[in-house]
C-alpha cells in the first residue's frame, strides 16, 4: 500500500514538473516593413532586367560562331594536296576530300555546282566568301585556269594558313591581359550594383524610381559600349 501511495505521489509531482514548450508570440507586423518588400521586389526585378540585357548584348558582341579559322582551311588544303599527288585530279579531290566541319558548307556548295555542270573556276567564286577560305578558293581558281600541278601551291597556301593560326594565336597570348581588363571593368559594375541593391535601402528607393531606371539604362548602355569598344581596342584588324 505505502509503495502504490509513493508510485502515485512520484506521478503528480512529475507531472507538475514536466517541461512545456514556451508558447509563440505573433510576429508583430511593423508599418515599414511593406515598403521594404516593395522595394526590393523591384529592385531584383530591375537587376534581372539588367542581367538578361547585359547578356544580350554580350551575346550579340561575340563573334559568329561556326566561321572557318585558318586552321581549318590548312587542314583543308593539306588534304587536298595529298589527294592531288595520290593522282587525283583537283575536281576529284574537291568531292572525295573531306573537309573540316566549318568550312563544310562551302565545300558543299562547290561540290553541287560541280554537279550541276559547272567549271571549277565558276564553282569557286563564291561570294561572300569567309576571309581565310577566300585565300584557297582564289588559289583552286587559279589553278584551274592555268593548269599545272596543284599540290605545290595547296601545299603553300596551306603554310600560309598555319602562319596565320600561330600569328592568331600569338596575339591572344599577348593581349590576355587585356582582355581579362575588359572583362573585369566590365562585370565589375554590375556586381556592384547588385551588392548595393542587397545591402542599401537608399540605392533599392532610387533604382525603383523614373531617375534611377534611367540612369541604369544609360549606364548599362556605356558598360556595352565601352564593352564594344575594348574588344575592337584588342582585336583591331583581326581577321
Amino acid at each position: 500500500m505505502t509503495t502504490v501511495l509513493v508510485w502515485l505521489l512520484v506521478v503528480l509531482v512529475g507531472g507538475r514538473m514536466r517541461l512545456r514548450p514556451r508558447p509563440r508570440r505573433p510576429i508583430a507586423s511593423t508599418a515599414g516593413s511593406t515598403p521594404d518588400i516593395e522595394a526590393v521586389s523591384a529592385a531584383m526585378a530591375v537587376l534581372g532586367g539588367l542581367r538578361d540585357r547585359f547578356a544580350i548584348g554580350l551575346r550579340a558582341l561575340r563573334p559568329a560562331a561556326g566561321a572557318p579559322g585558318p586552321e581549318h582551311v590548312a587542314a583543308w588544303c593539306d588534304g587536298l594536296a595529298r589527294a592531288v599527288r595520290g593522282g587525283s585530279t583537283l575536281t576529284a579531290a574537291i568531292g572525295d576530300v573531306e573537309p573540316p566541319s566549318p568550312c563544310g558548307a562551302t565545300v558543299e556548295a562547290i561540290r553541287l555546282a560541280l554537279r550541276r555542270g559547272a567549271s571549277l573556276r565558276e564553282a569557286c567564286a563564291i561570294e561572300p566568301c569567309p576571309s581565310h577560305l577566300a585565300v584557297a578558293l582564289t588559289v583552286l581558281r587559279a589553278c584551274s585556269g592555268h593548269g599545272g600541278p596543284a599540290a605545290e601551291p595547296l601545299s603553300r597556301t596551306a603554310a600560309t594558313m598555319r602562319g596565320r593560326a600561330a600569328d592568331a594565336a600569338e596575339r591572344r597570348t599577348q593581349s590576355a591581359q587585356a582582355r581579362m581588363s575588359a572583362i573585369v571593368m566590365t562585370i565589375l559594375p554590375v556586381c556592384m550594383l547588385g551588392l548595393l541593391l542587397l545591402t542599401s535601402g537608399s540605392v533599392r528607393l532610387f533604382v525603383g524610381s523614373s531617375v534611377g531606371l534611367g540612369v541604369i539604362t544609360v549606364g548599362t548602355a556605356l558598360n556595352i559600349a565601352g564593352w564594344q569598344w575594348m574588344r575592337h581596342l584588342i582585336g583591331g584588324g583581326r581577321q
